[in-house]
């Protein structure tokens, strides 16, 4: 198989799709000719989205909120990819963190994907199709940052959760991996704290290719993993940060 593949009539589901990583991907996956399926919180990314892209199909749910964020997934049909991208993080320093806003990290983070992953997997399991799903980890998997430590526990979590989907959704033929990213030149990078600009610095100086990450870069390492040239890559995640974690 040559190094070309076409998402032309796949059906993609792709969470968090209103603006940074998530945007970036609708929009590759739409000029590939994919039919794309987007959920974002806001609705004015949404109304802006549509607009833009009207070919793709996309609905304003908040993802902390499983049944109504089942039936607009149900309401979809058929799904063949997922991309569990929408995350929130919230700079909090340890001694300050609130129930609230470790409550918020985990349910958008981490648990909204398995409501996600349950409602669309069972299709492709009922259909015997199979599938592809990849989920956005973050390069704070791999270390403390101040002030991250909700965002971090989160993303870890998600990684031994990708596990655990490649594992029991294998046999149906459906993979399950994971990205994680270092710094990106998106939203969340522009968080306006200096907890996120000490990060933000010290990612760099430990980089060895010394730039952000174009999202573009993050949406060809997420096609490459839905399809069929990753085939037997499974319960893994895959990092695209510039050097970073090479560098002792």
């Amino acid at each position: 198989m040559s190094l070309n593949y076409s998402f032309k009539g796949k059906r993609v589901l792709i969470t968090g799709g209103g603006q940074g990583i998530g945007r970036q991907l609708v929009q590759r996956f739409h000029d590939d000719g994919a039919v794309v399926l987007a959920l974002d919180k806001n609705p004015e990314t949404i109304a802006q989205l549509q607009k833009e892209l009207p070919k793709v199909t996309a609905v304003a749910v908040d993802v902390t909120d499983w049944e109504a964020t089942k039936k607009a997934i149900e309401s979809f049909g058929a799904v063949d990819h997922i991309v569990n991208n929408a995350a929130v993080l919230i700079m909090q320093p340890l001694m300050e963190i609130t129930k609230d806003v470790a409550s918020t990290h985990f349910d958008i983070n981490v648990l909204a994907s398995i409501n996600i992953v349950q409602t669309a997997a069972k299709g492709m399991i009922e259909r015997g199709s199979g599938g592809t799903i990849v989920n956005i980890s973050s390069i704070g998997a791999r270390g403390a940052a101040e002030g991250s430590s909700m965002y971090a526990a989160t993303k870890i979590a998600m990684e031994m959760l990708t596990k655990s989907m490649s594992l029991e959704l294998g046999p149906h033929n459906i993979r399950a991996n994971c990205v994680g990213p270092g710094l990106v030149d998106a939203p969340l990078a522009r968080i306006k704290s200096p907890h996120m600009t000490r990060a933000i610095e010290k990612v760099l100086a430990r980089n060895s290719i010394k730039r952000a990450i174009d999202t573009n870069e993050i949406a060809d390492l997420v096609m490459f993993l839905l399809s069929p040239l990753s085939a037997m890559i499974n319960g893994e995640t895959v990092m695209i940060d510039g050097g970073f974690s090479a560098n002792y």
